[in-house]
């Protein structure tokens, strides 16, 4: 399976991957906090700290250490969350942000089950800093892959 980009060029990526894993499970790997540190982030996360409260208006926060050096942070509100199809989330306002913890972007992942045992998920990315697509881009690309490894390797713990 493979993870399918699609960048418009002007601020909005949209990523498309399914798994062989239940709804239940893909969704929960999303929303809870040790499931989260385990894949979240891009191929040079070395580490993740995650704070989740999975309803709407909940925090979803997350800093992440890059090659073991940089702390990049994160933070955003649940404005959507219908476990297991939807969750959306969006930073909050600039002068409630700590320093470097991002841009106006906003996260909609929609989980679709496709049987019992096949998960789709469309993950769309707005408000792009052009600068910054390329880093992005290849982010979510790298946790796509990285979540499927978790997924199996949890399926196999079960």
């Amino acid at each position: 399976m493979t993870t399918q980009t699609d960048y418009d060029g002007n601020g909005t990526l949209v990523v498309t991957r399914t798994y062989d894993a239940p709804i239940e499970a893909v969704f929960d790997a999303w929303v809870q906090t040790s499931k989260v540190q385990q894949w979240f982030g891009c191929a040079d996360t070395t580490n993740v700290n995650s704070t989740i409260e999975p309803k709407v208006g909940g925090s979803y926060t997350h800093e992440m250490t890059i090659r073991d050096e940089h702390v990049v942070p994160g933070v955003a509100y649940f404005t959507e969350y219908d476990p297991p199809y939807v969750l959306a989330y969006s930073p909050p306002r600039p002068d409630e942000m700590p320093e470097g913890a991002g841009f106006d972007m906003g996260v909609r992942v929609e989980f679709t089950a496709l049987s019992y045992n096949k998960t789709e998920i469309k993950l769309t990315h707005t408000g792009i800093p052009h600068e910054f697509s390329t880093f992005i881009i290849d982010g979510w690309g790298a946790a796509f892959g990285k979540l499927y490894r978790f997924l199996v390797t949890e399926a196999h713990a079960a």
